[in-house]
């Protein structure tokens, strides 16, 4: 049954990549609400994850004629909503002022956006007490938003080690968090006493 999926799914983009528009409908309906909850969940704001969505159906449509030699279309859409998230997000962290409606709809008001600004400069922290070869991993990845073939093709390492790096440097950064936030709730209440 798995195979006829992918068939009929080749067969669709092979539609697609012709230019039939209600192929092109039925890509849409079938990945959809999974781009949009996959981009939501970087990024934190319903109106800007759906408009991400609608970008990357754009960019998919736009690149229709490279459809039928995708093996894995799937895993293709994914790293492009994966890449795409984390550009967006990244603009939002290093882009701390927002334009006045973003401010409205976001419900992000100057206190929200200092607590943000905080948080992301503690994971910041956080990236730069990793180990040298650690750090750039993560950072390939997080913030380059490479593929771990990518990374280990280019650092000369195996695809085992980028993940053992990866899985490392995020329990490292999962402990600094507890204990960066932690620590301040701890001082407060000893301090109310």
């Amino acid at each position: 049954m798995e195979d006829d999926c992918a068939y009929n799914e080749q067969e669709v983009l092979t539609r697609v990549a012709t230019g039939d528009q209600r192929a092109f409908t039925s890509v849409v309906e079938q990945y959809s609400a999974r781009i949009y909850a996959h981009v939501l969940t970087y990024i934190k704001n319903a109106a800007r994850a759906e408009e991400i969505t609608q970008d990357i159906f754009v960019k998919v449509w736009e690149l229709r004629a490279e459809l039928p030699a995708i093996a894995n279309f799937a895993g293709y859409l994914y790293i492009m909503t994966r890449n795409r998230a984390i550009s967006a997000f990244r603009e939002r962290i290093f882009n701390p002022e927002p334009e006045k409606d973003e401010l409205e709809t976001d419900g992000l008001n100057p206190a929200g956006m200092l607590e943000f600004r905080q948080f992301s400069d503690t994971i910041m922290r956080g990236i730069d007490r990793l180990p040298p070869r650690r750090k750039q991993v993560f950072t390939l990845s997080r913030f380059e938003g490479l593929a771990y073939e990518e990374i280990a093709r280019r650092l000369d390492i195996s695809k085992s080690s980028v993940n053992q790096h990866i899985v490392e440097a995020l329990l490292f950064l999962r402990t600094f968090l507890r204990n960066e936030t932690l620590l301040p709730c701890l001082l407060f209440i000893a301090c109310c006493r």
